[in-house]
C-alpha cells in the first residue's frame, strides 16, 4: 500500500537515509551481540527459542514483513517506501506496486491489494504486458469482494493492453456469469476457448452459462405472456368502467377514445392491503369501498364490494341485531334499519343520499358520483340523530 504523497527525496537525502539505516542495523546487531555476551557473563542462560528471537528481529525495519496500516508509519518505514516507490522508471515503480499487491492478495487483504494495483496503473508504465497484469489482478481482487461490475470493467481494460490475456478473458466470463449476463458470458467463454480450447474450467463455465441463458429466455417468454395477459385484463377493465358510465377522477375517456392502460393509475387504490377494482369470471365488477362515520371519525373498509349487491346487505352484516356492536358505537344507535347513506360532491360541497336498497353499481352510475383514488366512499349517518341534523 502506498504512503501519503510527500515531496520526492533528493539524492543527498537518499544517501543520508541509506547510511542511517545501515548504521541503525549495525548498531542493532552490535547491541544484540553485546547483550548476549553480557547475559552469558552475569545472567542465566538465554532460554529464548529461535522463533522468539525471530519475532524480536521483526520489529526492526530491515526485517519487518507486515505493517499495521491503521497506525502512523515510523520514519524509517516511510523512508524505505519512498526509496522503493520513487523510482524514476515507471515500469520499475509499477512492478513494485504489483508485487506488494500480490502479497496483500495472498493475505486476502483485497482492498489494500486494489490500492496497490491502482497505484501501479497510475505509474503509466509503457509495458503493455505489465499493465494487462495490473488490471487483471485488480479485477481478481474486485471479484473476491463481490464487485463484479468493477471487476468486469478491469477485464475490458486488461484486454485493451493484451487482447489474448487468458486470465482477463476468463475473469470477464466469470463476472458476466455472476451478473446473470449469460449471453455475454458465452462470448467471453468462447474467446477464452480460442486461447485454450481444452480448459476444463472454461468448458464447465460455458455449460452453466448456456443453461442460464436458456432459463433466462424461458422466464422472459413467460413474463411477456403474463404482461400481455395483464394488459388485456386492464384494457377489458377500463372498457367495462367506461361502458357502465362510471365517472373516475383523472380519467376522462369518451366512447370514441382509444383505451390507454396508463389510465389505470386512476383506478389504483391507495389502501395498504392492495385491494383494487377487478372483474370476476362472470364479468361482475368488484370494488374496494370505504364507509365513513364522521360522528366518531371512524371508517370501515370493504375489500371487494360486488357491484350487484345492495348496501342494505352489508349494513345487516355489520349492524344487524345478531352482530356484536362496534366498540366506538357507545350509544348502540347504529342499526341497519336506522342508517342513511350519502356521498359528497366535492365541487358542489353538498351531500346526495343513496337508498340502502340501491346496488353499488346504481350508486356509482349516479350522474353526480365521482370515484376518487380507485375507492368509492360513502358517508353513513343515523337517521334523526342530533349529529345528522347539525
Amino acid at each position: 500500500m502506498s504512503s501519503s504523497k510527500k515531496p520526492p527525496m533528493s539524492d543527498e537525502e537518499r544517501r543520508e537515509l541509506i547510511e542511517r539505516l545501515n548504521n541503525d542495523l549495525e548498531d542493532f546487531v552490535a547491541e544484540q551481540s553485546k547483550a548476549a555476551r553480557s547475559r552469558k557473563a552475569s545472567a542465566p542462560e538465554d532460554t529464548r527459542t529461535i522463533d522468539e528471537i525471530v519475532e524480536e528481529l521483526k520489529n526492526h525495519p530491515a526485517f519487518m514483513k507486515e505493517i499495521d496500516w491503521s497506525k502512523p508509519l515510523p520514519p524509517e518505514i516511510e523512508g524505505l517506501m519512498q526509496l522503493k516507490y520513487e523510482s524514476e522508471n515507471p515500469t520499475a515503480r509499477a512492478d513494485s506496486y504489483r508485487d506488494d499487491g500480490n502479497d496483500q492478495f495472498r493475505l486476502k487483504k483485497y482492498k489494500i491489494a486494489i490500492d496497490n494495483y491502482t497505484e501501479g496503473i497510475k505509474s503509466k508504465s509503457p509495458d503493455a504486458e505489465l499493465n494487462a497484469v495490473l488490471y487483471t489482478n485488480r479485477a481478481a481482487a474486485q471479484y473476491h469482494l463481490g464487485n463484479y461490475r468493477s471487476s468486469f470493467n478491469d477485464c475490458i481494460f486488461a484486454r485493451k493492453f493484451k487482447p489474448d490475456h487468458k486470465k482477463a478473458v476468463v475473469r470477464g466470463a466469470q463476472c458476466s456469469y455472476q451478473m446473470n449476463k449469460f449471453h455475454d458470458a458465452l462470448r467471453w467463454c468462447d474467446a477464452a476457448l480460442m486461447i485454450d480450447p481444452e480448459d476444463p474450467f472454461v468448458l464447465d463455465l460455458r455449460v452453466k452459462a448456456d443453461k442460464g441463458k436458456r432459463a433466462q429466455e424461458r422466464d422472459e417468454r413467460k413474463q411477456a405472456v403474463k404482461e400481455r395477459k395483464e394488459e388485456d385484463e386492464d384494457r377489458k377493465l377500463l372498457q367495462n368502467v367506461q361502458k357502465r358510465g362510471i365517472h373516475v377522477a383523472s380519467m376522462k375517456v369518451s366512447k370514441d377514445t382509444k383505451i390507454d392502460p396508463l389510465l389505470l393509475t386512476a383506478l389504483e387504490s391507495h389502501n395498504p392491503t392492495g385491494a383494487k377494482v377487478h372483474l370476476d369470471d362472470q364479468g361482475i365488477m368488484h370494488w374496494p369501498v370505504i364507509f365513513f362515520y364522521p360522528e366518531y371519525a371512524e371508517t370501515d373498509f370493504i375489500h371487494a364490494f360486488n357491484e350487484q349487491s345492495c348496501f342494505y346487505d352489508h349494513l345487516v352484516h355489520m349492524f344487524g341485531p345478531e352482530v356484536e356492536r362496534a366498540s366506538w358505537d357507545v350509544e348502540r344507535k347504529y342499526k341497519a334499519n336506522d342508517i342513511e347513506i350519502y356521498f359528497e360532491h366535492k365541487a358542489e360541497e353538498r351531500l346526495y343520499q343513496i337508498s340502502p336498497e340501491s346496488t353499488l353499481l346504481k350508486a356509482l352510475q349516479h350522474k353526480k358520483y365521482i370515484v376518487y383514488a380507485g375507492t368509492p366512499g360513502f358517508i353513513l349517518l343515523v337517521a334523526g340523530s342530533k349529529f345528522k341534523e347539525e
